[in-house]
């Protein structure tokens, strides 16, 4: 269920710079909407390690699913680091 929950954010922040495009609002906040696309790459790689578990691998279990967490983490700094940049460059600069 996590595992779905995370790939489903993953995406959604992938989704997030092509949606800002078509809208025509990226031009104002680039650099906002390149730190959402690359929190959203890793919130997929921590779905993916989420998804281990089911696969009963063992031994490696134990090394690599905390990995998942991880990439979590990092993938919601680059999100809150992104909300950052597009809320100072769209509306406080232009």
């Amino acid at each position: 269920m996590v595992f779905e929950q995370v790939l489903w954010l993953g995406l959604a922040f992938l989704l997030a710079p092509v949606f800002a495009e078509w809208a025509k609002l990226r031009h104002k906040a680039e650099k906002g909407f390149n730190w959402f696309a690359v929190a959203g790459a890793f919130f997929l790689f921590s779905a993916v390690f989420m998804g281990v578990p089911s696969l009963s691998t063992g031994g490696v279990l134990s090394v690599v699913a905390p990995l998942g967490q991880v990439f979590e983490i990092i993938g919601f700094l680059f999100a809150l680091i992104g909300t950052i940049f597009i809320a100072y460059e769209a509306l406080l600069e232009k």
